[in-house]
């Protein structure tokens, strides 16, 4: 074998080595999983609607879940490893049903509903982490809804209509006095809640820096403002800051307030209003909470109830 056939053989030998060594990460919205005829499917998973109202009467028409949230995230577990899941989005066929195959057996069912403008990674339950978009404008995090619990299929398989948990809780900031033209955009920047899911539990599981970017233009100035930001908890209350900033055109900082310790409540609205255009100087807020109403969400096993519980309301 002569010196050349050898160089050749180990430029060949390197060359599968490095494309074999090169692994593409892999999200979930790059995977798509074989369909399976409809003859195959023995499992059929529903979210029947959301009552989107905000008030107690049972009277209401209930809508489609379409009307609530652009997303819904499926994941099916067994012994703690994802073996199925799916990703739909508003518009798509057959949105708030999943239908597919498996083997008898017991699982375990996470199903997530929101209006993200990505999906979270569905591989770990404990820790659905959102894409936080307010690095740059976006629509920040959105109200979300989860449901995890055991699945268990038999032989002449199963079909399930499930009643979800809203997951987060609001702030909602509201200005009192009108925006002006130079105000271009708000940030919300706030400690103590969490970007994280865990569904096995229901609350945030890590200590997020959120931050969210809302553009005001020039069809708001004259008018008032509001705002709404989600979090998840680290349980049913606790404490979150908001520092409030505006910008104008040039990037500077015009206007800021900051909230310390804001008390929230899972599935409740806190919300602070006053005037933020006419002074830099922070101020406490003073509390002047509304009487509780009683909390008369619908209990319907085939719906999700997007109506909020109690709204706290302050003046700053």
């Amino acid at each position: 074998m002569n010196i050349h056939t050898l160089k050749c053989r180990a430029a060949l030998v390197l060359a599968l080595c490095l494309l074999t060594s090169c692994e593409k990460v892999v999200l979930d919205e790059d995977i798509t999983q074989p369909a399976t005829s409809e003859a195959e499917q023995n499992v059929v998973i529903r979210i029947a609607g959301m009552d989107a109202g905000w008030g107690s009467d049972f009277s209401r028409a209930l809508v489609n879940v379409s009307e609530v949230c652009t997303r819904v995230n499926f994941a099916v577990f067994k012994d703690g490893q994802r073996v199925k899941y799916k990703n739909q989005a508003a518009g798509d066929e057959g949105f708030g049903t999943y239908s597919l195959t498996l083997e008898v057996g017991n699982y375990q069912l996470l199903i997530l509903a929101h209006s993200g403008k990505a999906n979270p990674t569905t591989t770990n339950p404990a820790k659905l982490q959102f894409t936080n978009p307010g690095s740059s404008s976006g629509t920040g995090y959105t109200d979300t809804f989860y449901y995890y619990g055991n699945l268990t299929v038999g032989n002449n398989g199963t079909q399930m209509s499930i009643n979800m948990t809203r997951a987060t809780s609001m702030f909602r900031f509201v200005t009192t006095d009108v925006k002006p033209e130079k105000v271009k955009k708000l940030q919300f920047y706030y400690e103590g809640g969490s970007g994280a899911l865990d569904a096995t539990t229901g609350f945030g599981c890590v200590n997020s820096k959120q931050s969210v970017f809302v553009e005001t233009g020039d069809e708001l100035t004259g008018k008032t403002l509001q705002c709404d930001m989600y979090t998840f908890l680290h349980a049913e209350t606790g404490s979150v800051t908001f520092t409030v900033k505006a910008f104008d055109k040039n990037e500077n900082v015009i206007y800021m307030r900051e909230f310390e310790n804001v008390s929230m409540q899972r599935n409740c609205i806190t919300q602070y209003s006053g005037k933020f255009f006419v002074s830099d100087d922070p101020k406490t807020p003073d509390p002047q909470p509304e009487t509780p109403k009683e909390d008369t969400s619908s209990s319907f096993t085939v719906m999700v109830d997007p109506e909020w519980g109690n709204v706290f309301k302050y003046n700053y």
